[in-house]
């Protein structure tokens, strides 16, 4: 709900020279009681919200806080303003307004009052939870309102009632009730965070099984729930279809009659049928979906739905009361992952309908967009116009519903789906940065046609803004559940019709009848890949560009690749981390267990060969060899890993629990590179040396563990190719990849080392190592081509 007209109103008032009623006594003294400071207190902060003219905020001001204050009227700013500068007045829409804005650089405020204001603001839950998130930890929200069995019924609408307060302070750990003459004072403190619960209503009629519920949000996103008093739960506008009604006529129907919104029934997108159980009925629920409407929430059937208010969508899974359960699963459909652990429901989707929703979201999601694209420009990812705007555009947390403001626009990589059995992550919003990076060395332009593997809905967005109107996108997701969560995402967003989502193996590329003719301009994989399947390279155009995490003997790197007539050929490789491929493209990485040691080998890349014997060896004990190789603290050493992966025979990752007391010092990150040579075993380890305790920086020397009688020879092999890279690569080389078709004579190679995958033939090359000129590695040293090429399969 708007607070236009309330902002107006008391502008109004404020401008005529009226007033608000006083502090009473018996108020100052009830605050002092419990406000009051400790001696010697520094920095407490309070803020005052709807403060009027000031006079709270200045006996706030006078017990020692540092007070920060707002209302929504620019008069009473002002007067405030004009009667003392001890007080940090500022003007703010209360109900619709970025309340997170307020939050000190550090901590949060001790004290948050509220007086006489509570009862006029609609969304009078979702507001006091955006203000709890505004208090230090031990802090105390204050809320003084007048008691509604202190005043006529024509007062009614500026008062709370028990029901009222009890309901408020259901979303607090402790809370203290004080009387003050007409009025009730509430002292909240610790907000509760539990998850939302669910709750059914007494048995319903049998008529009343088949309904709509109405999903509508308003010009800041958030959804409108009603409170049931009689069955004390939150629920969504709904009702029972009419004979020979149509559902779009229900929605309509429903949401004038219940909370006095008017909709058009063309501007109803209907998402589909739930269909559950619930005391011993079959009950039937449409999802109807509106953006569009006219009106302000009103209680038109106060036995029923007491009041309307608005709440964030990620702030309902922590609603302090219950959630009707029908309302859970039809938000669940809108926002899938919004709410955890919801009583299941079988969903019918309906096929696309040709209605546009109207995106809306709040201020602080503006502002904290902004805040991440100056923190990504100002770190040098969003270096072009094109990146800054695509990142400014695209509102990441609509496809992260679930997370709380701050954390979706988060410069970190989010989870959404995990492993039942692992816990591990199978599915996530990448972090914006390395978002940023793959876009970058997908050399998007406007008008291009874009493949990405990988689901979620956000990064389509992005690339649907980086190639324009005129350009294409198609985004092939594996699993079920993110495939429909992208499509919801596209449609809430308003992106569905620029991208196409399918459901579908991404190791075989787009679906035939969605490839471009000339073949697509560039192919972004945003999953970790052990391989680089053909249908890739045969689907990308000539001199188009493939971005993928490429893993290579256990190391993700985010490679940058370029389609030449006879293969490809990168242009810049960085560490990464993505979550695996699934499919045809899943690998398995389980460590082969040394017997019973607690320790593992993964073999990738690399022939695996026996581990007889190494259990006797470890159990033996080793002997440690130190290569005078340091690395300062926070020096980045993966061309070092890249470099052992690829040049040794036999590497491997050994693997086991860094914390247990064993032979082998694993380092605390995972794995460590190794060898194995007949029954024996060597390893790398890093130790730190020094320590600047002025800079801060630490020394690291690289030193490497040996077991069993061929030890010592792993150890001077890991050893010498440790003193290669410090000596002819390390800050003076860049690894360069050359993938060439899978049956690609050796004869036809580049100079490099060979890394032999199912579906290719990987060359890791280090163009200026030993003499060698960038022009020795790629085109100019393929003697031959391989008879058949990528492109013809």
């Amino acid at each position: 709900m708007s607070t236009t007209h309330t902002a107006l109103d008391w502008h109004a008032h404020y401008e005529a020279g009226r007033d608000f009623r006083p502090l009473t006594d018996t108020e100052k003294a009830i605050l002092t009681e419990h406000l009051a400071l400790p001696r010697d207190t520094q920095d407490a902060r309070a803020l005052d919200v709807a403060c009027g003219t000031g006079e709270l905020a200045r006996f706030l001001a006078t017990a020692g806080y540092q007070v920060d204050a707002v209302d929504w009227a620019q008069s009473a700013v002002e007067r405030a303003t004009a009667v003392s500068d001890e007080v940090a007045f500022h003007q703010l829409d209360i109900s619709g307004g970025d309340l997170s804005s307020l939050a000190p650089a550090t901590g949060g405020y001790r004290v948050i009052t509220m007086r006489r204001a509570l009862a006029h603001l609609p969304d009078r839950t979702r507001t006091v939870t955006e203000l709890a998130a505004l208090l230090e930890e031990d802090g105390t929200l204050c809320v003084i309102t007048p008691h509604a069995d202190r005043h006529p019924e024509e007062l009614r609408g500026i008062c709370l009632d028990d029901a009222e307060i009890d309901l408020l302070a259901d979303g607090w750990q402790h809370s203290e009730r004080a009387e003050a003459g007409d009025s009730t004072v509430l002292l909240l403190r610790g907000p509760k965070t539990a998850p939302a619960s669910y709750s059914e209503k007494r048995t319903p009629k049998p008529a009343a099984m088949a309904g709509v519920a109405v999903v509508v949000t308003n010009e800041h996103g958030q959804v409108l729930l009603g409170w049931n008093p009689s069955r004390t739960v939150w629920e969504l506008p709904a009702g029972k279809v009419e004979p020979g009604e149509a559902f779009e006529a229900t929605a309509v129907r429903e949401l004038a009659e219940e909370a006095g919104l008017q909709a058009r029934p063309h501007d109803v997108l209907l998402l589909g049928t739930l269909c559950d159980a619930t005391h011993g009925f079959t009950r039937i629920t449409e999802i109807a979906r509106i953006t569009d409407y006219t009106g302000e929430p009103a209680a038109r059937e106060p036995k029923l739905i007491s009041r309307w208010e608005w709440h964030t969508p990620s702030a309902v899974r922590s609603l302090p009361q219950p959630l009707f359960t029908a309302s859970a699963q039809a938000l669940n459909v809108v926002w899938p992952g919004l709410l955890p652990d919801v009583p299941p429901a079988h969903h019918t989707p309906r096929p696309a309908k040709d209605v546009s929703l109207t995106f809306t979201e709040p201020a602080t999601a503006v502002r904290l967009r902004q805040q991440l694209v100056r923190e990504l420009t100002e770190a040098g990812w969003t270096d072009t116009p094109e990146l800054r705007r695509a990142f400014t555009s695209v509102p990441r947390h609509a496809f992260l519903p679930e997370q709380p403001l701050a954390q979706a626009y988060a410069n970190e990589a989010v989870a959404t789906v995990f492993d039942e059995d692992t816990g591990r992550s199978m599915s996530s919003v990448s972090q914006p940065e390395m978002q940023a990076v793959m876009l970058r060395r997908a050399n998007l332009r406007p008008g291009a046609n874009v493949l990405e593997i990988g689901g979620g809905g956000y990064n389509a967005a992005l690339i649907a803004e980086l190639v324009g109107p005129h350009g294409s996108v198609v985004c092939v997701e594996i699993d079920p559940y993110v495939h429909a969560r992208t499509q919801r995402f596209l449609a809430e967003t308003g992106y569905a019709d620029r991208v196409r989502p399918v459901l579908g193996d991404g190791t075989h590329g787009a679906p035939g009848h969605l490839i471009p003719e000339n073949g697509f301009d560039a192919i972004i994989v945003t999953v970790a890949s052990n391989d680089l399947p053909w249908h890739w390279s045969s689907q990308l155009a000539e001199g188009g560009h493939l971005v993928v995490p490429l893993r290579i003997g256990g190391f993700t790197r985010a490679v940058g690749l370029r389609k030449e007539d006879w293969g490809l050929v990168s242009t810049e490789i960085s560490p990464c981390g993505f979550v695996p491929m699934q499919g045809a493209g899943r690998w398995d990485d389980t460590p082969v267990p040394i017997g019973e040691t607690g320790y593992g080998i993964r073999w990738e890349d690399t022939p695996p060969a026996p581990l007889d014997g190494l259990d006797r060896a470890l159990a033996s004990g080793g002997t440690e060899l130190w290569t005078g190789v340091t690395v300062e603290g926070g020096e980045s050493f993966e061309d070092l890993q890249l470099w052992l992966a690829t040049s040794l025979d036999g590497f491997c990752r050994m693997d086991g629990d860094p914390d247990r007391r064993g032979p082998v010092r694993l380092p605390k990150r995972s794995g460590a590179e190794a060898i194995v040579l007949g029954r024996s075993l060597a390893c790398l380890m890093v130790e730190k040396r020094e320590h600047d305790e002025a800079t801060g920086t630490s020394t690291w020397e690289f030193g490497v563990q040996s077991f069993g009688e061929n030890g010592k020879s792993a150890a001077d092999t890991i050893t010498a190719a440790v003193h290669t890279w410090d000596r002819e690569l390390r800050g003076r080389a860049t690894p360069q990849l050359t993938v060439l078709p899978p049956d690609t004579p050796d004869s036809c190679l580049p100079a490099g080392n060979v890394v032999a995958k199912n579906h290719c033939r990987i060359v890791v090359s280090w163009p200026g190592r030993d003499g060698t000129s960038d022009s020795a590695v790629g085109r100019g040293t393929v003697q031959g081509r391989s008879d058949k090429q990528w492109g013809d399969r």
